[in-house]
This record gives structure tokens, sequence and C-alpha cells, in this order.
């Protein structure tokens, strides 16, 4: 039998709990950014990373360096040390945790080297080395390797001489690297816009809450393998420091302004205060960049990253913590959503309400959050993705029988010219030509060019169908050529309105089960306006053919209205229409 030891055993094993954290939930990316948010927090204005190549495009170490205020002796000893922090629990800035960077830098190598700089000090040096204290460990089995104190040595000759701060700052060297996902060129350039992204209102000193810069000691410029980072602003309301500087720039919407309670009762403490605000910032990108349907994908977007550009950017104190479509609310990506934007903003007072992970990836409402921050931008959202649908349709200059708005009304069009049915009687011989004329102008809106690209559509089909919009009970109208025909939806009725909302729900997965229901009264509902409607003509009544088409599709229009109203008013109050 096993004896224990008398003197207890240690807590964790070092090393073990070392090649453990490994595992977390960084990818390379976050994992750089640790330091980065380190040497934001001492206060720098210049930044530099370096990637030093190894053979084969591979990463040999990676040093990052800063102009901020260094570290004392005590600090420094303890800066390497999981669990210390000199701001642990800090709420005003973008550090708290204190395990960060350590963490981030055993996910990628298995030594790193710190050295550091205060104002009027000397250079001093530390470091923590994984193959060391693994060595240590199954020597003595004790647990017993320990961060070495602080000694005095420069970095020249060293580190690079254009990556030593003057007067002041730290430099953090990662090596021995064993954990790279990528060739190290591709790494270094999707880390560029990561950076650019991610801390963006640091490089411009903005702060999103409001027009205070983000930092008293003003911007920070941070330089990649010798290069500048460009800010990158997925709302593309500002150009400063961006690679496009005279870009022209969004549309940008009036905040939205959420006070929210804080669920820390120790922070509430602190603070001395109950609740915080949520600001919600919303964009829509220039006309000029959306033309036309697959815009995104075209190398103006590429350069300018917006065919990145689709979810919602969560800053956390003016830092990117997320970004992403909100989890579980179903919205499905598309390609047009990469023309709007949208930054939500908090302080790290509120990390519990939007569950904010120790290591800075990600950040997800809670429930009622969710649900709150959901019930502000959902609507937005699909209004702005029907208003650059709407946009592309009426800029789009299709070819006589190309797909117009890719509303899907091609298809109908396709299976009316495969089907063989009698020629219409509606018109009479001789006055097909006057009908098309006017049938073309109605589709086109008196725009005289569109008008001869419908007439060319109503020659070569037997169908046309668009959406149209104007008051009114009727759901439709129609216009017959002899051959022929036209039929526009309106969009205003409450038909078409609430079709649309359940194809939309159901494009983005939403309420499933529910909207497969909803079609069935919706079709019930079609049919039974429709007997409601020639049940008001009375059957010893002679009208003439045109007056009768009239009425059945007035009465047809106005009994689906009154249907659909009960429907949603008094049965299904979740079926929200426009």
């Amino acid at each position: 039998m096993l004896e224990g030891d008398e003197d207890g055993v240690g807590v964790i094993s070092i090393y073990q709990s070392l090649e453990s954290d490994r595992d977390s939930d960084f990818d390379c990316y976050s994992a750089y950014s640790e330091a980065i948010d380190n040497s934001i927090q001492a206060d720098a204005t210049a930044i530099n990373i370096k990637f030093e190549p190894s053979t084969g495009n591979t990463i040999n170490k990676v040093t990052f360096s800063d102009n901020g205020t260094g570290m004392e002796t005590y600090v420094l000893q303890r800066c390497l040390r999981l669990g210390y922090s000199s701001r642990f629990n800090d709420r005003t800035g973008i550090g708290r945790f204190g395990v960060g960077m350590t963490k981030g830098a055993i996910h990628e190598c298995r030594r790193v080297d710190v050295y550091s700089k205060t104002a009027g000090g000397e250079w001093e040096y530390t470091y923590l080395d994984l193959d060391e204290i693994k060595s240590k460990d199954s020597k003595d089995g004790n647990n017993s390797w320990k961060i070495p104190p602080p000694v005095k040595q420069s970095p020249n000759g060293i580190v690079d001489e254009k990556l030593i701060p003057v007067g002041k700052g730290t430099i953090v060297v990662w090596s021995k690297y064993d954990r790279e996902p990528d060739k190290r060129q591709k790494i270094v350039d999707e880390f560029r816009v990561y950076i650019g992204r991610v801390f963006r209102h640091y490089i411009w000193n903005t702060n999103p809450m409001n027009k205070d810069p983000i930092r008293e000691i003003g911007p920070v410029d941070i330089t990649l393998d010798g290069k500048l980072v460009y800010a990158i602003d997925p709302l593309y309301v500002n150009t400063a420091k961006t690679q496009f500087t005279s870009d022209s720039v969004s549309k940008e919407y009036d905040s939205i302004i959420i006070n929210y309670p804080i669920l820390d009762p120790e922070v509430e403490k602190l603070l001395g205060k109950k609740n915080s605000t949520i600001k919600i910032r919303l964009s829509l990108l220039p006309e000029e960049w959306r033309k036309e349907q697959g815009a995104g994908s075209k190398s103006h977007a590429l350069d300018r990253n917006i065919d990145r550009n689709e979810g919602i950017s969560l800053l956390r104190h003016g830092r990117e913590v997320g970004y992403d479509w909100i989890p579980h609310w179903n919205f499905q990506p598309r390609e047009l959503d990469r023309f709007w934007g949208c930054e939500i903003s908090f302080e790290p007072e509120l990390d519990r309400a939007f569950t904010v992970k120790n290591i800075k990836r990600g950040a997800v409402p809670n429930q009622e959050l969710k649900r709150l921050i959901g019930e502000k931008i959902k609507p937005w959202i699909r209004q702005q993705r029907e208003l650059i649908s709407e946009f592309w349709a009426a800029k789009s200059t299709p070819g006589p029988l190309d797909p117009i708005g890719g509303s899907g009304h091609h298809i109908g069009e396709e299976i009316a010219k495969r089907t063989r049915l009698p020629t219409g009687k509606a018109v009479k011989p001789g006055d097909e030509e006057s009908a098309m004329d006017q049938a073309a102008k109605n589709a086109a809106d008196g725009d005289a060019a569109q008008q001869e690209i419908w007439k060319e559509r109503f020659k070569q089909q037997p169908f046309s169908i668009k959406d149209g919009s104007w008051p009114g009970v009727n759901f439709m109208d129609i216009s017959h050529m002899g051959g022929s025909d036209l039929l526009i939806y309106n969009t205003r009725h409450k038909l078409i309105s609430t079709l649309r909302t359940i194809q939309e729900e159901v494009s983005d997965g939403i309420n499933l089960e529910a909207n497969a229901i909803r079609l069935v009264a919706l079709t019930d509902i079609i049919f039974m306006a429709f007997g409601k409607s020639i049940s008001m003509i009375h059957l010893d009544q002679s009208l003439p053919g045109s007056q009768f088409r009239d009425e059945v599709i007035t009465n047809w229009g106005s009994f689906l209205s009154s249907y659909i109203t009960s429907w949603i008013n008094e049965l299904d109050k979740d079926l929200a229409v426009n």
C-alpha cells in the first residue's frame, strides 16, 4: 500500500500542468495578441513584432518589443507566472486576468525570454523554459523549478537592434517554436489583418463609447516585420490610418444604447454603480462598393477585406474580443451581409454578462442580453438585407432573359416556358403591341432603357414576374399582351410581406417547424380568400370580363388582408410582419 507524504503534495504538477495549458482555447493570432495587450496596458506608443524565419518558410522565433513603461524587478520576475498580474481584476483597461501572455506564449513555443527597462533604470532579464522545467521535475519530482530572479542583462547583440526601444520598454522573445499552424508568411499576412481590426481603436486612439480618446498617452503604432499595420474598420466609417485614407465612408445610423445591470456584486461594489452602458453602432457601406451582386468578391472588396466582413464586432474597452454571428441567432450569412457593419461595445465591468473568457478570445452575451440585443438589431439587419437586394435589382441591367434581383422569380418564368398552355384571350387581335408597351412601362417604372429590355423579355417567354410596391388592397397586378403576361406582386400587401417574412426566417434557419405550419395556414388563407371573393359574385349577375376579373382580384386582396390580420393579431403574434 502506498503511503501519503507527511508534508502533503503540491496542488499541481508544474510541468504536466503547463503542457496541458498548451492546449488552451487560443489560436496563434489570439496568442500573439496577448503580448500586444500587455504593451498597450504599459502605455506603449510603438510596438514592433518580428517573425524570424527558419528554413522552409517556418518560424524560428517571434520577438515583441515596445516603448512602454517597462517593469520593475519584482514585476518582471512574476510576469511569466500564471495567475499573476500587476493589474489583476482591473476593470479599467484591456488587461485583467493575469494568464494571457504566458498561456499565449506556451501555446506556441517552449521558451519565453523577457527583457525590460524602466525610465532611468537598466535592462533586466528573466525567462521560462518548458524543457528545463521538464528536466528539473523529472530529476527531483518536487516541482522545484522556479522562474529565475531577474539579472542585469542587455538585449544588445541578442535581439535585432532595430527592435530595441530607447530609454525604456520591454522585449519578449518566443523561441523553440514547435506549434506552427501554417507557413510563416501566411501567418504574418493573416496576423496583419487581425491586428488592424482587433486593435483599430488603439491605432486611432478613439473610444467607441464616447468622443474621448481611449488613452491619454496617445495612439499606438504597430509594426509587423518592418511594415506599419493599417487599421481596418468593419464599419468602414473611419479611414484614418487605414490603407485607403481617401475612400468613401459608410452611412452610420444612430447608435443604440442599452443600460444593462452589472452582474458581479464585487464589481458593483467596487465601482459604486449597478448598471453599465452597451453601445451598438451600425453602418451601411457606400453604394459604389455594392453596385451589383458579386461585388463582395472583386479586387476592390478583397483589398479592403470586405469579403471577410460578415458578422458582429464585439469590443471590450475598445479591443475586439469577438467577430462573428452571435450564436443561436440562426442567421445564415449571405454575400449581402458584407455590406453592412455592426459594432457592439462594452466595458470590462460587463464581462460576466458577455461571458468573456480569460484569454479574451470570444465573447457571447448571456441569454437575456442576447435576446435584448437581438430585439434591437435583428429588424435592422433584415432591413439592410432588403435595401441591398432592392438596390441590386434597381441598378441591374439584365439581358432579356437574365434573372432580375436574384428574387427566384426566374424559376417560375422557366416553369411557364416549359408548360404548354393555350394562348390567353384577354387582348383583342391588333392590340398586342400597345398592351406590351404599357406592360413594359409598368415593369420599368418609366425608365426608357429598361422598357426595351422588358419588351424583349415579353417576346421570348410566356410569363414575366417582378416585385412592385403600391398602396391599396390589390396584392398583384396582371398585364396581358396576347401570348405573354406580366405579373407584378405588391410587396406592401400583407400576403406578400408575410410570405417574405416566412421566407426570410426559413433562409436564416429560424423557427423551421413553426414556419412549416405557417405555410400550410397561408396556403389555406389564399384559397379561402379566393373562395370568398368568388362567393361575392351573384350567379345571375352579368359582368364584362375585365370587370369580373378586377372585382375578383380586388375582393381577393381585401379578404386576404383581413384573414392575415386576424391570424397575426389573434393566433400567431410571434409572426412579425413589417
